[in-house]
């Protein structure tokens, strides 16, 4: 998929009528294309799928402003990234600052790409019946739909943690007035998303566990269960251990499933040969020449260093770790070693010999050779993690168990990725809801998923005792001094443009 996808926006079929006495002014339309007349074939079907894939790589979308894209909005919420490229931004100042207002392009953005992708998701899935044999064999209907249906769950699953209330929309627009939906509650949405991940996974049950096209595959299908279970169970609905169970049951399968290993060490993560293998669950599929990936570059270190240790040097200083965070590593910690996920030195790029000093750590994660060399960037960037997977399965049966777990699973789960960072370490006996945590703020870091974690727990990690604390209250290392968590910092505005198109969306 990753080669020349298609992004194909299916038309909205709107009826309208217009009279006139002349009769010239009457035409039937030659190139409109409606729902109805298309999903005649496979190839039609396959390319109205592949564009809903497309709305993924909305999240590398940016203003005019260097490393301004979609994606590192959510990473200065958290408070344990730096922003070293200090710019005029206003939008970006507001998450920073923890002060967002309803006008910021950023929750457009993310409202309006979730519901583009949902609308794409309704007009495929009303297709659904009418798709017979004779066009499409059931078995690769079954994996498309599947597809379908859990990318209209992804997509709700991201509004309904950053939105709350929402408008639940499962059918296609066929009039202005679709579009103007009341609120559902938060429970409500929820029960959408299980339902899609149900019928996605009941229509993937016979396909693999992991696709090495970067479709969605029965791995990520069962791996999103456990986070939309794991976050049940947390706030907001506080569902508690039933989904606590049900969380740690769809990491199980995961694991029992043997698609997916962690990496021998952290290099693997970089290596473009791993790519939606091993560790790498599911990916925004990128290619260079069409739809590249600003990360690279985003990470690199600002000013721009001297002599180069990147031909994308112009383009850095969007996010790195705060001091205090990577500091927060216990020692010994291989994380924190020299290029495991943070570097504070490298070559220069026109001789391997000399190293340059890059003055404090900055994100190595995602560091691309072939863009340090060309500039360009195809290498694709992971949505869903098989570290993150293990450590569900870990902290899902601890909260079940009341606080604390000795089971074998959750601990081994837990243990894979502690060993992994810290070999010298010994299997633990039992392990706790908090020791399971700090291993989420110092493993998933910088990767989209902290902030959500902190939403769904209400903790936060306090990098100077070292200790999980209440997130209400808490002052983060990059958020300025005398400015912690309020209740008010945990949902996004509805956006002022949409507020202006649907008067219902008024928050209680």
């Amino acid at each position: 998929m990753k080669r020349y996808i298609s992004n194909i926006i299916l038309a909205l079929a709107f009826a309208v009528t217009f009279t006139s006495c002349n009769a010239f002014l009457e035409e039937d339309p030659k190139t409109f294309l409606s729902p109805d007349a298309y999903f005649q074939s496979e190839a039609q079907i396959t390319a109205a799928v592949n564009g809903v894939y497309t709305f993924l790589d909305d999240c590398f979308t940016s203003s005019l402003e260097l490393g301004s894209c979609n994606y590192l909005f959510l990473e200065y919420l958290h408070g344990y990234g730096d922003r070293v490229y200090a710019g005029s931004f206003l939008d970006l100042s507001q998450a920073i600052n923890l002060d967002i207002k309803e006008d910021n392009w950023y929750i457009q953005n993310y409202w309006q790409t979730g519901y583009f992708a949902i609308e794409n998701c309704n007009s495929i899935i009303e297709s659904f019946d009418k798709v017979t044999t004779d066009i499409i064999s059931e078995a690769n209907k079954n994996k498309l739909y599947g597809e379908v249906y859990f990318l209209r769950a992804y997509n709700y699953f991201n509004l309904v943690r950053l939105f709350g209330e929402l408008p639940l929309k499962v059918t296609s627009t066929k009039s202005e007035k679709d579009g103007e939906l009341p609120l559902s509650s938060i429970e409500t949405v929820y029960a959408q998303i299980e339902r899609d991940l149900v019928v996605a996974d009941s229509l993937m049950a016979n396909n693999s566990w992991a696709s090495i096209q970067g479709r969605v595959a029965k791995g990520a299908v069962k791996s999103l269960m456990a986070n939309v279970y794991i976050t049940m169970a947390g706030y907001p609905l506080q569902k508690g251990t039933t989904y606590y169970q049900k969380a740690y049951e769809a990491a199980k399968e995961v694991v029992a499933g043997n698609a997916f290993y962690l990496f021998d060490s952290y290099a693997g993560l970089r290596d473009v040969a791993n790519e939606n293998s091993g560790e790498n669950i599911w990916m925004i599929q990128c290619e260079s020449q069409y739809a590249g990936s600003p990360v690279h570059a985003n990470l690199l270190p600002y000013p721009a260093v001297t002599p180069k240790i990147s031909s994308s040097d112009a383009y850095g200083g969007a996010l790195a770790p705060a001091q205090a965070f990577y500091e927060s590593y216990t020692e010994g910690d291989l994380r924190v070693a020299e290029k495991g996920f943070y570097f504070t030195k490298h070559e220069s790029l026109d001789n391997a010999n000399e190293v340059v000093e890059l003055g404090r750590p900055y994100i190595y994660k995602f560091w691309d050779d072939d863009c340090a060399k060309t500039g360009k960037s195809g290498k694709n960037y992971c949505l869903i993690r098989y570290a993150d997977v293990l450590l569900m399965l870990a902290e899902a049966k601890a909260q079940a168990d009341g606080g604390t777990t000795s089971n074998a699973d959750a601990i081994d789960a837990y243990y894979k990725v502690r060993h992994r960072a810290n070999p010298n370490e010994s299997r633990p006996a039992s392990i706790s809801v908090n020791d399971i945590l700090k291993e989420r703020f110092w493993e998933i870091c910088f990767e989209g998923q902290t902030w959500y974690d902190m939403l769904r727990t209400r903790k936060a990690f306090n990098v100077i005792t070292g200790n999980i604390v209440n997130m209400i209250g808490y002052n983060a290392p990059s958020h300025s001094e005398g400015h912690a968590f309020e209740e008010a910092d945990l949902l996004f505005p509805y956006p002022l443009r949409e507020k202006r198109l649907n008067a219902n969306l008024v928050r209680n």
